[in-house]
């Protein structure tokens, strides 16, 4: 059974609500699901409230979450009720509605806790201010830790490649796992090295780490490239990661993809242009908390990559020291230059 978009779903609510009552009350609509739950669209009057009530039998845990500004979710007694007040970006609530809906279309097993579990991931996605279409910034730097997970860490950790992937859940370092870390900087640039903004003092830190690798990869746009969609797909498909399609989805929402704004992203296609490591270690040029005086924090500043070139390593060194494995789990399609 196909799911709804978050367009069709829009047009729902935008329908209900031309059903104005005479008075105080509600007009509600039954929503195709392809598990046993009952699913409603409703929108309330005189409030103007949007709200989905889904109805189930299993035991849940009651909670109330903040979503964002106006957006609401209480499960009460095994039930589900998400409510978007008139405030609310109701561009959100139907990407989050349809892609709800996706979930439970594919969902056989506790169907009810599935989607609590995934609101939960769209609490921390919408707390860090995502929900809307990604930015160029945004889609680029999603687009390269990608790229290293299919090419790199998918190598190097095998079954726990996703479980690496820290920097969706507000982790310092995009990757992270035992005594190693990586962090990836992409740019969209002609500039044969380019600067890139580090964030805090602790994104570059090494602490207890004995490895801290620094990836600076440079993209062309090209049509014969991949788009971010068409990306995604193939990690979704790679044999590399089965097992952790779970994983991945909750990873990639709390990233800022939501499946329904794909359309905004096919026609964008890039070629990975230069691929760069660099060991982080005494001498780097970098902060970190050790430097800052008391009461100073969350420092950003720009790297300029034309200083870093005796700390430069090439790629079979930096597979080595992250335990890289030799057996290739997959191809890349990228076409380089």
């Amino acid at each position: 059974m196909t799911s709804p978009s978050a367009a069709q779903i829009s047009a729902l609510f935008d329908a209900l609500e031309a059903e104005t009552p005479v008075g105080p009350g509600a007009v509600r609509r039954r929503l195709q699901s392809a598990v046993t739950l009952d699913v409603f669209a409703e929108v309330r009057f005189p409030e103007g409230e949007w709200a989905v009530l889904i109805d189930s039998s299993e035991h849940l845990d009651d909670r109330d979450l903040v979503l964002a500004n106006g957006l609401t979710c209480s499960v009460q007694a095994g039930n589900v009720e998400i409510v978007a007040q008139p405030s609310t970006d109701r561009g959100v609530f139907s990407a989050l509605l349809a892609d709800l809906l996706g979930h439970l279309a594919s969902t056989s097993a506790a169907p009810a806790a599935t989607v609590t579990r995934r609101i939960a991931t769209w609490q921390r996605m919408l707390g860090r201010g995502l929900g809307q279409v990604l930015g160029p910034e945004e889609r680029a730097g999603l687009f390269g830790e990608l790229l290293v997970l299919r090419d790199i860490v998918v190598h190097a950790l095998a079954g726990n490649a996703v479980a690496s992937w820290t920097g969706p859940r507000g982790g310092a370092k995009d990757f992270l796992w035992g005594d190693w870390g990586l962090e990836t900087k992409t740019t969209v640039s002609r500039q044969r090295f380019p600067r890139c903004r580090i964030h805090g003092e602790e994104q570059l830190g090494t602490g207890s780490l004995t490895t801290l690798l620094l990836t600076h990869q440079t993209l062309r746009r090209d049509s014969t490239g991949l788009s971010l969609p068409d990306l995604i797909d193939e990690l979704r498909e790679h044999r590399g990661l089965t097992g952790q399609l779970s994983e991945l989805e909750d990873a990639l929402l709390e990233a800022g993809w939501v499946e329904s704004h794909r359309r905004h992203y096919e026609d964008e296609r890039w070629i990975l242009a230069g691929r760069r490591f660099y060991r982080v270690e005494d001498g780097f040029p970098r902060i970190v908390s050790s430097m800052l005086p008391a009461g100073v924090s969350g420092v950003s500043y720009n790297l300029d990559l034309r200083l870093c070139g005796p700390f430069q390593v090439d790629e079979a060194t930096a597979r080595d020291l992250l335990g890289y494995e030799t057996s290739r789990l997959g191809e890349e399609h990228l076409v380089r230059e």
